[in-house]
């Protein structure tokens, strides 16, 4: 059973509350890491049709990979059986697929995948295994965008204080999430740190373009690439 199947009837309340502190919702914060990702993958000149959604909890990004990219196939992951249940029911739209169990995924492979304050809940140790599975499901080319929590910024440790199930995560610096996805095969690409200014100071937010090199933002983004000719890593 995993440790998420205890918070999916009240996932979005709980996140609320680490939110609260942004004056935003978790609408606002989806939509923009999707179109900041459209716009490093070319602002929609690379052909993106399938993505993968590595964690995908109760399916919170599935509207925005499908209608930012266009998607005629995605597919939501998550190993808690309870969030899919939640996902499925909240999730209709016939390109959307939702699975809890690995070898459940398809074999045919995606153009991208997309992962969301995923691998500071996933232990140290079966971080490596969790890559391996991304990495086994792009096609070769394919575009692996990374998102994680800064843990440089203090203000991001203060909201996952608030949040029940962040409390005991173990959060990832953003050379330790570049050193895993290079040990599992990947390609690094660009690290781009965004949601510097909360609500209350978003008339600065126009600066955030120019300022992403900084790691001040709430959050990182690691856009990796899977390699058109490469060994196939296997996971320690």
């Amino acid at each position: 059973m995993s440790e998420f199947d205890a918070y999916a009837s009240d996932y979005d309340a709980a996140l609320d509350e680490g939110l609260k502190l942004t004056g935003e919702t978790k609408e606002y914060f989806a939509s923009h890491r999707i179109s900041w990702l459209k716009q490093r993958l070319g602002g929609g000149s690379l052909l993106v049709n399938s993505a993968l959604d590595f964690g995908c909890g109760t399916g919170s990004s599935c509207a925005c990979l499908l209608q930012g990219f266009g998607l005629n196939r995605y597919l939501g992951y998550d190993p808690s059986a309870s969030s899919i249940q939640q996902a499925r029911s909240g999730y209709t739209d016939s390109r959307a697929q939702f699975e809890h169990a690995p070898e459940a995924l398809p074999q045919e492979p995606f153009d991208i995948a997309f992962t969301n304050g995923v691998f500071h809940h996933i232990p140290p140790e079966h971080r490596a295994e969790a890559l391996a599975l991304v990495w086994h499901s792009l096609r070769p080319g394919g575009y692996f965008a990374f998102w994680e929590n800064n843990r440089w910024n203090p203000i991001v440790h203060l909201m996952m204080s608030r949040v029940p199930f962040d409390r005991e995560a173990q959060m990832l610096f953003p050379h330790q999430a570049r050193r895993l996805l290079r040990t599992a095969g990947f390609e690094i690409v660009l690290t781009d740190y965004l949601f510097i200014f909360p609500a209350a100071l978003k008339s600065m937010r126009p600066l955030e373009p120019s300022l992403c090199k900084l790691p001040l933002g709430g959050q990182y983004l690691v856009l990796a690439r899977k390699p058109f000719s490469s060994p196939i890593p296997h996971a320690e």
